[in-house]
């Protein structure tokens, strides 16, 4: 929603050439462009969504694992993400670079919390505005004399014979999701071709199947730039070469693929948001060799396989256990 922008329209004071906005946030209210444009404000996002909605600024967009060092000397205004880990490792990391930072966030993802959530991390924490199911918070942040580093707050996980890391607010973070636990036990890795894997997170489903079959092409597909990293990571650790590629889905995807694997996100903030899956389906076939395969990864009651036979000649349930299905729709 793009309710936090919004909130901090009532606050032009905070927005100067001295200002950084930090965060993802890809829904920007009609004047908030123009504003930001004029008062010269630079952006920071992972999310290649929020990136691509500031096209008209690209000069003053810095899209990528946030390089942290950078903000030095700038007021810094953090977006907070609905992912507490990683709004706390933010804020962390601010501390070695600026005394204070200014946090907005929805109420429905943490906002009214801010100030419990950063006992411990920072000194003072005091609400300035609420309006717009928002909350502005000031923090005044303790004198940290370590250089920033992200690799601090990476977690790992166990995933069969792999132990894989991944970085601060990426999906799965320090764990396996059980869907996607279900799909690597029970479908078996490719025994050659071009394998895609959409919405990669960590890279845990191409990176398993690469390492249980080497001979197969593994490209890994992800609009965070935390999660393309984790998967940089893990592929160097693993010794298991992949190609890496920042996309919306299929959206800046190039080819045609054997198989492609998704566990689609369903969910912004509390909301349902299914356009990341209908695209999946919609799209995947041009993406798809003759008789390639699409392997979705969904929740039991999300009506994907209904979906898939608009696209596809046929979509089957394949695996349903615990709460979750594996999907599988080809043309052939």
């Amino acid at each position: 929603m793009s309710n936090v922008c919004e909130l901090l329209m009532r606050h032009p004071d905070l927005l100067t050439a001295d200002t950084t906005i930090l965060g993802n946030q890809a829904d920007l209210p009609n004047g908030w462009l123009p504003l930001v444009r004029d008062q010269q404000v630079r952006i920071m996002t992972s999310d290649l969504l929020t990136a691509n909605s500031y096209q008209a600024l690209a000069d003053r967009v810095d899209y990528g694992v946030p390089d942290i060092q950078a903000l030095s000397g700038r007021r810094v205004v953090l977006l907070w993400p609905k992912a507490k880990a990683a709004a706390q490792a933010l804020v962390t990391m601010l501390s070695h670079v600026v005394d204070e930072c200014f946090i907005v966030g929805a109420n429905d993802a943490g906002g009214k919390s801010i100030k419990n959530a950063l006992k411990g991390i920072a000194d003072v924490c005091t609400k300035m505005d609420s309006a717009r199911h928002c909350s502005l918070w000031h923090a005044t942040l303790p004198d940290n004399q370590e250089s920033p580093n992200w690799l601090r707050y990476a977690s790992s996980c166990q995933a069969g014979e792999l132990t894989l890391m991944t970085l601060p607010g990426v999906f799965g973070h320090g764990k396996v999701d059980r869907g996607t636990a279900l799909l690597l036990e029970h479908v078996p890795a490719p025994g050659s071709g071009s394998l895609l894997d959409v919405g990669a997170g960590s890279g845990i489903i191409g990176l398993t199947m690469k390492h249980k079959n080497s001979a197969l092409n593994v490209t890994l597909a992800d609009v965070d730039a935390m999660a393309l990293r984790s998967c940089q990571l893990n592929s160097v650790r693993l010794n298991l070469p992949v190609d890496i590629v920042s996309s919306d889905g299929l959206t800046n995807i190039e080819g045609r693929f054997d198989f492609i694997f998704c566990n689609p996100p369903f969910h912004q903030g509390k909301h349902t948001d299914y356009d990341f899956a209908q695209r999946l389906l919609r799209d995947a076939s041009r993406h798809l060799t003759a008789d390639g395969q699409l392997w979705i990864v969904a929740n039991r009651h999300l009506p994907y396989e209904e979906w898939a036979v608009n696209a596809f000649r046929s979509a089957e349930i394949m695996v349903q256990q615990d709460g979750f299905k594996i999907i599988c729709a080809t043309n052939g």
